[in-house]
């Protein structure tokens, strides 16, 4: 089928990464200001300076932290955030209510904020589902925080509100993302199917306008023919009516029902999913769509050209788009067969690439321009997006 799918879910994955670069943002601004806010306090008591230290170093730890997570969302980083921010939490607490043992009031106060940090860690990847699962886990990483470091100063343990007002506040956003977009999926059409069956019906329509011509102007002459001779046809008359019964029959509306409902996959879809599946144990899924609805054929040098590129830039989302997730769609139009691989990852700067990196103009550009075809780069903040056009080559008939 004609068709090539766009990247799927991509408004919502900006929505979704625009929120979560908003929390980490939160969490550096907020260890600066909890800085300025517990030495005033722990000053206009009467507390010790030198007691400020591993405070101070708590909060710089955590900031740093969040920081390098907003630069770069990975698991990893949003790992070591909740894992390191989590015992920094524990120092901050510790070493707040040595400073000064009355600043220890339950509720949303200081002594929780550095906790109530983790709760901000942010979706990865796009996901609002992905948020409200590193959400929780932050929750509970930091109020085990609070209860940890309470119990290591000598006070009764307690779990803070902070924490907890905060993660509510990001569940139900994340939650309401996640709704949101259940009910868009569900309103969306299947759009394959639909043009599936306006094809169909484009085909059977100019299949009975060509059996109406062929009514016209030859069945109804052989009628008057047979009506104007009373007696025997003639040889010439009879090899007319047979030629004319022949194209009739060639140009019958009925659909041919040994050919199977839907027309056979292309060998090169074949090999673009057995492409995607070497790469199941890579640590990145790999989402294809438009492979099934691709019938054409195309020249071995095409087809070389494109696995090879695709292959290339699957390697490259592999080893430098840290990111778990990527998507291969494919598609044909107008004798030029179309293979998109887009991530979510990192992205990169097009001048920032060493010279040395042959990546994308040998094993991509050079591949696809040897067999006359382009390929096309789109890469920022949001993800890389490769974009291979080929013509087809041969008769580009179904095999």
């Amino acid at each position: 089928m004609a068709s090539i799918a766009l990247p799927r879910d991509v408004a919502s994955g900006i929505i979704v990464r625009g929120f979560a670069t908003a929390q980490r943002a939160m969490v550096v601004v907020g260890a600066a200001l909890t800085a300025v806010a517990s030495t005033v306090a722990v000053l206009a008591r009467g507390g010790e300076p030198l007691a400020l230290v591993p405070v101070l170093a708590a909060l710089a730890v955590m900031g740093v932290l969040a920081l390098r997570l907003l630069l770069r969302p990975t698991a990893a980083r949003a790992t070591v955030f909740l894992a390191v921010g989590a015992v920094a939490s524990v120092v901050y607490t510790v070493a707040l209510l040595t400073a000064d043992a009355r600043l220890d009031e339950p509720g949303p106060s200081l002594v929780n904020r550095a906790a109530a940090g983790l709760v901000l860690v942010g979706a990865l990847r796009g996901s609002a589902r992905s948020g409200v699962l590193w959400t929780a886990a932050g929750l509970v990483l930091a109020e085990l925080s609070l209860v940890v470091g309470f119990a290591l100063a000598g006070r009764p343990p307690e779990t803070g509100v902070a924490p907890l007002l905060g993660a509510i506040i990001v569940l139900l956003a994340y939650g309401a993302l996640v709704l949101s977009h259940a009910r868009a999926r569900r309103r969306v059409p299947d759009l394959d199917r639909l043009q599936r069956e306006l094809e169909l019906g484009d085909r059977e329509r100019e299949l009975e306008r060509r059996a109406a011509r062929v009514a016209h102007d030859t069945v109804l002459a052989d009628l008057a023919i047979i009506a104007a001779r009373p007696g025997p046809l003639d040889p010439g008359a009879r090899a007319r009516l047979e030629r004319d019964l022949a194209l009739a029959l060639a140009g019958t509306v009925a659909l041919d029902t040994a050919e199977p409902s839907e027309p056979r996959r292309s060998p090169i879809a074949d090999d673009l999913l057995e492409l995607v599946r070497e790469y199941q144990w890579s640590g990145v899924t790999v989402d294809v769509s438009g492979c099934d609805d691709l019938v054409v054929a195309v020249d071995e040098p095409v087809r070389a050209a494109v696995l090879g590129a695709a292959r290339a830039a699957l390697d490259n989302v592999v080893r430098h788009a840290a990111t778990d997730r990527a998507e291969l769609v494919v598609g044909e139009r107008h004798g030029t067969l179309s293979v998109l691989i887009v991530d979510d990852g990192v992205g990169f700067s097009s001048t920032s690439v060493d010279a040395d990196r042959l990546g994308v103009r040998s094993s991509i550009d050079a591949r696809v321009r040897e067999v006359g075809g382009s390929a096309r780069v789109w890469s920022g903040e949001e993800g890389t997006t490769v974009m291979l056009s080929v013509p087809i080559g041969g008769d580009g008939t179904p095999s």
